[in-house]
């Protein structure tokens, strides 16, 4: 539980005002309580409030330096900025951190507040960090983009089993020709019923979905291409924009992982352990961790083990050939890839950077994606001059760390 941050402002005994709260889109219930390392902390009052007026309670009721803490829901960062900004300090537990603790016929918002003070005090609870208010935008864009991507998917799988359960020919997966051949499929049909009426509402929709993933990944492009810092992790080969977005937006400051491993276990890549004694279980991969950012992990992985030229592509490929299992091979690559990412982004010489021709190749083919005008906008006047501003950027933040012993420019 220690993370090195304050926990609220003690007094002459040791002890420091705890709350816990049980937040809810209108109401709050609030447990208020006396705690000191090494005991179980002590009720003080309860009492429920409305989400409207929580900083006005707090004002009212709650004690200068009071500590709060709150279970991760979909307004809880919210909540912890809207404190922090009164001056009460928040901390966001992870959303099990209650579990158990309740009988299951006494549930109620005021247990699960003060049961959520109990846990923190006894060090169950796992906190999560709050994101800035810049990152949290950026992680609002990647949650559309990926739910524009399962749409688009879902979409697309409607449409062709329709095809297929009519009798229609299938289209190519293209998807702009897999629009236009079924809508030539659908018009030179004699339909009975509502099989017209079908196929086209499926079309429509379709193509919103389309529509609405190309313009997450226009602004993912965008974001990327305005910021050095989130390009410097295409340097690892199989990692584009659109994972290179997703690592910025999760990560936030690097040098919050003290090593890569720290990172690696973030991301949910490393082994799990199960000794007892002498014995060992087996250790498979965690299931802990960002599952977003490691199914993305894993994706580039599968594409940097057939292309990549690396040394540890070369290495995965072997496994691979010694009868290795696949998915295990792939996890393996999937996390030294991820060791690596940290390297690049805290600015430190990688040996399995991509070579700069291929980094350049990939820049090139964002500044295309991206346009002239948006180029131009950013104050490069082609995207060969943008390339070239990337790279001396990078280079000047790797001098900088080399010079500060380590350490990534801010």
């Amino acid at each position: 539980m220690e993370d090195g941050r304050q926990e609220g402002i003690r007094d002459a005994e040791g002890y420091t005002t705890l709350v816990g709260m049980d937040a809810h889109s209108a109401k709050v219930s609030l447990c208020v309580t006396r705690w000191r390392r090494g005991d179980d902390p002590i009720v003080i009052r309860e009492f429920a409030t409305d989400l409207k007026g929580l900083e006005a309670t707090y004002a009212r009721r709650i004690p200068a330096g009071a500590l709060t803490v709150l279970e991760a829901s979909t307004n809880a960062f919210a909540i912890a900025r809207r404190l922090e900004a009164v001056g009460h300090e928040a901390k966001v537990l992870a959303s099990d951190a209650a579990a158990g603790m309740s009988r299951p016929d006494r549930v109620n918002d005021r247990i699960d507040a003060r049961n959520l003070a109990v846990a923190y005090t006894r060090g169950k609870a796992r906190t999560v960090r709050v994101p800035s208010p810049e990152h949290a935008r950026l992680r609002e864009i990647w949650f559309g983009y990926r739910n524009a991507v399962k749409d688009t998917t879902r979409h697309s799988n409607r449409l062709w089993g329709f095809c297929s359960a009519n009798g229609l020919d299938l289209p190519k997966r293209s998807p702009s020709l897999k629009v236009e051949g079924i809508r030539k499929a659908v018009n030179g049909k004699e339909w009975e019923g509502d099989g017209d009426f079908h196929a086209k509402m499926m079309l429509a929709e379709y193509a919103h979905a389309r529509e609405t993933r190309a313009a997450y990944e226009r602004r993912i492009e965008e974001a990327v291409a305005a910021n050095p810092c989130m390009a410097r992790a295409m340097q690892v080969k199989g990692v584009r924009y659109i994972v290179a977005f997703a690592l910025s937006a999760f990560i936030e400051d690097v040098r919050r992982f003290g090593s890569a491993k720290k990172l690696v276990a973030y991301v949910g890549l490393n082994p799990s352990v199960a000794d007892s004694g002498t014995k060992e279980g087996r250790r498979s991969v965690s299931r802990y961790g960002r599952h977003d950012l490691k199914a993305l992990m894993v994706e580039a992985a599968q594409s940097a083990l057939s292309k990549g030229g690396l040394p540890m592509h070369a290495w995965a490929r072997r496994k691979l050939a010694e009868g290795k299992n696949r998915n295990a091979v792939v996890c393996a690559l999937a996390r030294k890839m991820t060791c690596h990412v940290w390297h690049v982004l805290m600015g430190h010489p990688s040996p399995m950077a991509e070579p700069e021709a291929a980094f350049r190749d990939k820049l090139s083919r964002l500044a295309g994606k991206v346009g002239k005008a948006k180029i131009e906008e950013l104050g490069h006047g082609s995207a060969a001059k943008y390339v070239e501003s990337v790279l001396s950027t990078i280079r000047w933040q790797e001098a900088c760390c080399a010079a500060a012993g380590g350490s990534p420019p801010l």
